[in-house]
């Protein structure tokens, strides 16, 4: 396949994966962290509520119909790197529609096109009511979490056969739903705070129960990759040698760097920053208003380095595994 077609398969997947992981990301967020955080004292957080789920939903709608161009690219794409023709003529000759019916690749397509739909059905209704109630969270949820993590079907899980394809999907599955909750929460926790340092009296209170409860999710979600992530080693590259020697390796081994200084800087926050934010909420001590917004400044510096990983995985995903590289 002609390197700029392989550019463009490559950023098509990175488009696809960063919006369905921010999905995910922004009703897991809203589900765990936000909506219960805000309904402790509804008269005086309702004003940050409203703001927060306008700019959520905004931020929601437009990565669900970046994430359903995404994904209709890097079908069309797919179906000129498997015939090596050109991209008007898989969409003229049927090619794309052989795809999409015939290959495990095109019915995973189709399913997360059903979610994609349902989910926009479950948003608009968020769009006409003036307060989320808790079904409506759970569905939005649910639906954004499927989405993403049936991505593992279009990925290497997918195409490995028997229980070890069992084992290799459903690990990939659960990589993926850690990733939306951590990286893809990333950003409405830093507009959260953002409203609430606006807020006199009651920003710090909020912000800490919020910051707890994300740091709570944020750990589950960590254990979660490393542990799917390890398994997913061992079926991708097999060998220290392979990570060292093929590609495939060397991009792992940047992306668990990448991974690394993420999880030094959720660290950073965890152990120093959230007490400080706990300790000031509580005697309402001026060093609060600094760890609110160093925790503010670190939300950017964690989604800028979560969007690396994604830029890594989207080109891993096209390229043979370390183990089967190494063992030819």
């Amino acid at each position: 396949m002609p390197e700029p077609l392989n550019l463009l398969l490559i950023g098509a997947r990175i488009v696809h994966f960063a919006s369905t992981v921010m999905i995910a990301g922004i009703f897991l967020f809203l589900f765990f962290v936000a909506t219960p955080v805000l309904r402790k004292n509804r008269d005086h957080t309702w004003p940050i509520a409203a703001t927060l789920h306008s700019k959520l939903l905004s931020i929601a709608w437009l990565s669900l119909v970046i994430s359903i161009v995404s994904g209709a690219a890097w079908l069309v794409l797919l179906a000129s790197e498997i015939t090596g023709s050109p991209l008007s003529q898989v969409i003229s000759d049927g090619t794309v529609w052989t795809v999409l019916t015939r290959t495990q690749f095109g019915h995973d397509w189709e399913a997360r096109f059903v979610l994609a739909v349902l989910l926009a059905a479950v948003v608009f209704q968020f769009n006409r009511k003036s307060e989320w109630h808790s079904a409506e969270g759970f569905f939005a949820a649910a639906l954004a979490t499927g989405l993403l993590g049936t991505l593992a079907w279009s990925g290497h899980g997918g195409a490995t056969t028997g229980l070890r394809g069992e084992i290799h999907v459903t690990a990939d599955v659960l990589h993926l739903i850690a990733a939306g909750a951590w990286i893809g929460g990333l950003l409405p926790l830093r507009l959260l705070l953002s409203s609430v340092a606006q807020t006199p009296g009651t920003a710090l209170s909020i912000a800490r129960d919020a910051t707890v409860r994300f740091s709570t999710l944020g750990v589950a979600a960590v254990t979660t990759l490393v542990t799917t992530g390890l398994v997913n080693m061992w079926f991708l590259v097999g060998s220290a040698s392979a990570i060292a020697e093929t590609q495939y390796g060397q991009l792992l081994a940047l992306k668990i760097m990448i991974f690394l200084l993420l999880l030094a800087v959720a660290a950073f926050n965890r152990v120093l920053l959230t007490p400080r934010l706990a300790e000031a909420a509580a005697s309402g001590a001026h060093a609060g208003v600094d760890a609110l917004r160093q925790l503010r400044r670190n939300c950017l510096i964690e989604t800028a380095l979560g969007l690396a990983v994604l830029i890594v995985v989207g080109t891993l995903g096209t390229l043979p595994p370390g183990m089967h590289m190494h063992g030819s």
